[in-house]
């Protein structure tokens, strides 16, 4: 794959993951992620995974691979 597409995909991630812990900590949910809020303890694990995973992407796309 190509560096854009894995920066999209990260930034997805990140996006994703921020979004649920915001809304998770008001007391809001996202629809799509309904399988993960069912999981007890183990949500904020997944969210945080996603959201730093996401950076962590993003930042691995975009570093050049000759440094």
């Amino acid at each position: 794959m190509k560096r854009p597409i894995w920066t999209l995909v990260g930034f997805a991630m990140f996006a994703t993951g921020i979004l649920s812990v915001i809304l998770w900590l008001v007391g809001l949910k996202l629809t799509f992620l309904n399988v993960i809020y069912n999981l007890g303890a183990a949500t904020i694990i997944i969210q945080l995974i996603l959201l730093f995973g996401g950076v962590i992407i993003m930042y691995v796309a975009r570093t050049d691979q000759e440094e």
